[in-house]
Formats: C-alpha cells, sequence, structure tokens
C-alpha cells in the first residue's frame, strides 16, 4: 500500500512538472498518461487488425487519480493512434511508460512492425521493460492487482526483480529487442505471463510469470515451462542466481542458492562446430534435509557438489537436446561466439549451424556458506 501510495505521489509531481515544461502550459486535468503499452491483433486468412491498448492514468477533478484502457484499431500499427484519438477527450503524452505486453497470436505473427513504430518516435520509453502474455492484452491491463495502482505496475516490479530466483535476467527492455532482433547470432527470450489460478492467493487468480517466450528474430516459436526457463537462462547468462534443488522425496532434500558464472569455447573439427560451455556455479545451502552431517564433515560437502554438478549437468543437456531437435533456434546466442571467432555476415544460418553442432556442458559446483550452520 505504501508503495502504491509513493507511485501516486510521483505521478502528480510528475503531471504537474509534465503539464508547465513540456506541453506548454497544458492543464493537467487535459493530460492522459501512459503506463502500460500493448501490442495484439485479430486475424483471418485475408486480413490483419492491429489493436493496441494502452493502461493510462488521468488527474481528475479533487486530486484524484483515474485508471482506464484506451484501446485503438487500424489496418497499420499507426492507424490504431488516429482511431484511439476519437474515443479521448485528453492529450495523450508518451515517454513514461512502464511495461509493454506484446499478446502471443501478435508475437507469433510477428513484433517487427510494433517495434520499428516504437523506435521511430523519439518519445517513447526504450527502457520499459517487455513481456509476452497469453490471450489478450487488454484483459492483462483491465485485471485489478490488490495493493497497485494497476496491473501495469505489477507487472513492471514482477520482472525487476524476477532476477532473484530462477536465473532470470535483467535485460528484458524494448531496447534489448531492439539490438538483438536483427543481430547475428542473436535471439530474443521474453517472460511470458498469464492469468492463472494459483492455491496460494486463496483460491482466486493472479498474474504471474509461467515460462518464457522464444524468438526467432521477431517471431515467437515457442514458449517454455518455467523448470526448463531455469535452465535455459542459466546456459544463456552470467552472472545470474537461482535456486538448484538435490531432491530425494518430500522430506529429503536439500536446496542451493547459486550465482553463476558462464564462459564458452568454440572450435571447427572436419567443418563442424563445437561448442564447450563451462558453468561456475558458487552459492550458499540455504536448507538441508539430505545431507545429515554437511556442516561438520567436509567429505559430505564434496559429494554434495559432485551430486549437484551431475544433476545440473544432465538438465543441461537434456534442454539443449531439446533446443537442438525441437526448437532448432539458436536459443543459447551460441552463434555470437562463432561469429565473433570464424568471421561475420557470412551468410551463415545460425540456427542450423547450432542445431547440428556439438554442445558440451562442463558445471563445477562450490559450496561457499552453509548459512548460520546446524543445531
Amino acid at each position: 500500500m505504501k508503495k502504491n501510495k509513493f507511485f501516486i505521489l510521483i505521478l502528480i509531481i510528475l503531471i504537474f512538472v509534465i503539464s508547465f515544461m513540456g506541453t506548454k502550459g497544458e492543464l493537467v486535468e487535459n493530460l492522459q498518461i501512459p503506463v502500460g503499452v500493448g501490442a495484439d491483433i485479430e486475424k483471418t486468412s485475408s486480413y490483419t487488425t492491429y489493436i493496441v491498448p494502452i493502461l493510462m492514468h488521468s488527474f481528475e477533478s479533487g486530486n484524484k487519480i483515474v485508471s482506464n484502457v484506451l484501446t485503438g484499431k487500424g489496418s497499420t500499427v499507426g492507424r490504431t493512434r488516429e482511431n484511439r484519438q476519437l474515443k479521448s477527450s485528453k492529450k495523450f503524452l508518451l515517454g513514461i511508460n512502464r511495461i509493454y505486453i506484446f499478446s502471443e497470436e501478435a508475437s507469433r505473427n510477428g513484433i517487427k512492425n510494433f517495434i520499428d513504430i516504437i523506435l521511430n518516435n523519439a518519445n517513447t520509453n526504450d527502457r520499459a521493460f517487455s513481456v509476452v502474455c497469453k490471450g489478450k492484452v487488454e484483459d492483462i491491463f483491465k485485471y485489478n492487482v490488490k495493493g497497485y495502482a494497476s496491473s501495469a505496475e505489477y507487472i513492471y516490479e514482477m520482472v525487476k526483480n524476477s532476477n532473484q530466483f530462477n536465473f532470470f535476467p535483467s535485460q528484458y527492455t524494448i531496447m534489448d529487442i531492439i539490438v538483438r532482433i536483427d543481430a547475428e547470432g542473436r535471439n530474443t527470450l521474453l517472460p511470458y505471463i498469464e492469468i492463472t489460478g494459483d492455491k496460494n492467493s486463496g483460491g482466486g487468480n493472479l498474474i504471474k510469470t509461467t515460462g518464457v517466450a522464444i524468438f526467432n528474430k521477431d517471431k515467437m516459436i515457442a514458449k517454455t515451462d518455467v523448470k526448463e526457463a531455469k535452465i535455459i537462462n542459466l546456459l544463456k547468462e552470467s552472472n545470474v542466481k537461482g535456486i538448484l534443488t538435490l531432491q530425494q522425496n518430500s522430506k529429503k532434500y536439500t536446496d542451493f542458492y547459486a550465482t553463476s558464472k558462464r564462459k564458452v569455447k568454440c572450435y571447427k573439427e572436419n567443418g563442424k562446430y563445437n561448442f564447450i560451455i563451462n558453468l561456475d556455479l558458487k552459492g550458499t545451502v540455504i536448507d538441508n534435509e539430505l545431507y545429515n552431517n554437511m556442516y561438520k564433515d567436509l567429505k559430505e560437502t564434496k559429494e554434495f557438489e559432485q551430486s549437484m554438478e551431475s544433476s545440473v549437468k544432465e538438465m543441461c543437456d537434456n534442454t539443449i537436446n531439446k533446443i537442438k531437435s525441437q526448437y532448432k533456434v539458436d536459443v543459447l546466442d551460441l552463434g555470437r561466439v562463432a561469429a565473433a571467432k570464424y568471421g561475420r555476415e557470412t551468410g551463415t544460418d545460425w540456427n542450423e549451424v547450432i542445431s547440428n553442432s556439438n554442445i558440451q556442458v562442463n558445471v563445477k559446483v562450490k559450496v561457499d556458506s552453509q548459512g548460520r550452520g546446524d543445531y
């Protein structure tokens, strides 16, 4: 609740500042401030309608902040603006939105048109986070999240803090998409969110991250679950944090909170590319119900490290096999490493190369701490 009040206070101050400095004296009551921008489509066999819903805050009489969703539709992305303006009596102010949400249907169709219009407008916020959602973006924006001014603020905070326990990076802004969408040997991954039933929310629904959307250039080609997303993030990124678990049953398990270091080597042999991914995982045993004497016996610590190395390697190998056989896209950005060593702009299809390459994973686990000890 304090966070919500703080955001509203900042928004009021910002509206006043912008109204007198950035809009040539425009009254605050005549301004609409977008906090979330969406991208959706309706497609038939012969026609595509572009849909851009925008979640806005406006300043009404009595110092009241009102949120509403205005949706524009058109035969082009640009024409959605003129359609949306017909439904609004206030001036639209770009530049401070916090989140961009692409629907899965729009993502699978291709998001380049939406990215192009964002890039060409200098007033848009290219540092806002981006996600892909299940269903319609408008439904996400209209969903009320307890304790937040709007769903946009909640999703922004969710993506911002996703780097704590699941090896997610912080590189999910529009600018990150722009630098990857046409880059050689790179592909985009975005958090995938949906409104889903959750027993922990008292039996109601909840907006949550359920995996990642995998892109080939500007088109989404697959969606993973969270378990697989963690391993992809671990293989793809460096300096990310997450929890790994060794578990025999519901009562026998050990959780390890690790920070990863990733290094990739590439070499060619008989015309075939080979990659070696070295993963160093260092961290803390945050709970331990599996190794009874780990706090006292160094041998048990070494046994845990070796068992965790084998477990992580097996998960990584399984994920790589799925990437090569099912996704057939350079999800791990290995083409970037090969292009840096053997030359860029050679016309190489790195998706095809990586799908037919040998990819070896080496895992090294080191326990730095076991918390406060045993009792």
